[in-house]
This record gives C-alpha cells, structure tokens and sequence, in this order.
C-alpha cells in the first residue's frame, strides 16, 4: 500500500499495463457515451478534421483511469477531489497501443483532516510512439501512514 508518505513532488510514476485501442471498441463506447460521427463511422471520420476514425476523450479518460488503478501497488486512496486542465494534444486512433504515466505535481497535509493528505498529479496518455495524447490534472485525498502504537506513545 502506497500513502502519502510515499509519493514526492516531481516523481514520475509508470503503470504496468497497456491498452490496445480498435475500431470496434471506439464505435461500441461511442456509441453509448459520445456519438459523434467521427467515433462512429468510418466515411464520416475521413470527412472531419481527424481524417480518420478516433476514441472520444471520455474513451481516453476510462482507459486513462483504468490503467493507474490496475497497478498491483494500490494507493491509500480516500477520495479524488477532482480535475483540472484536462488536454486532448493529439487523436487516439485503431491500432494504438495505449499506456499511462503520472508525475506528482504537489503534495501537502489536509488543513481539515488529520491524517491524510492532498496530492495533485499531471496524468498523461501516451500511445506507442511515446506521443502524449490526452492528459489532466487530478488531485486526491490520501491516508497517511498509520502511526504504530508505540510510534505514538513515544512522541505524545
């Protein structure tokens, strides 16, 4: 278990697991959640400024999400507190093998609870090339280390 001890400002965190985005997945996600012509047909996408089919950012979001919380380290996570600055640099397309990278932008003690903690982070991702294609800022609200009983008798 990962805690707010655990992560510094300026780290740079990768995640194991990778996605490999095709066309069937971007028209059946669209479809339901962003029916834009461009994620959902073929000749339509050719037409728009994509020239060519591409995921919905909401499609880059879930798979962004996915693959930072299927790390087998998990985090003391409480709560996320929320997004800003969310980026869509360049189109996912069929075929692109997907990955996430964070870095820790900030990090410091909650004024109104005690015992955890504030982190913000710049999440990004990338597909093979190494290209950023979607990011954002997310900050959350994480434990901190329990305190051992006798950790805590000693300094109070």
């Amino acid at each position: 278990m990962r805690y707010y001890e655990d992560v510094e400002a300026g780290e740079a965190l990768s995640y194991p697991g990778r996605h490999d985005l095709t066309k069937e997945e971007i028209i059946r996600v669209a479809m339901e959640w962003d029916p834009q012509p461009f994620h959902l047909d073929e000749a339509a996408a050719r037409q728009s400024i994509f020239g060519g089919l591409v995921a919905s950012s909401v499609h880059l979001f879930a798979i962004t999400n996915r693959l930072c919380h299927s790390d087998e380290e998990k985090w003391a996570t409480v709560s996320a507190l929320g997004m800003r600055a969310i980026r869509n640099h360049a189109p996912a397309r069929p075929g692109d093998r997907l990955e996430a990278r964070s870095v820790c932008l900030l990090k410091r003690p909650s004024g109104s609870r005690p015992g955890l903690g504030i982190v913000e982070f710049e999440v990004s991702l990338l597909n093979q090339e190494g290209e950023t294609l979607y990011s954002y800022i997310s900050a959350a609200l994480l434990r901190m280390r329990p305190r051992s009983a006798e950790s805590a008798s000693q300094s109070g």
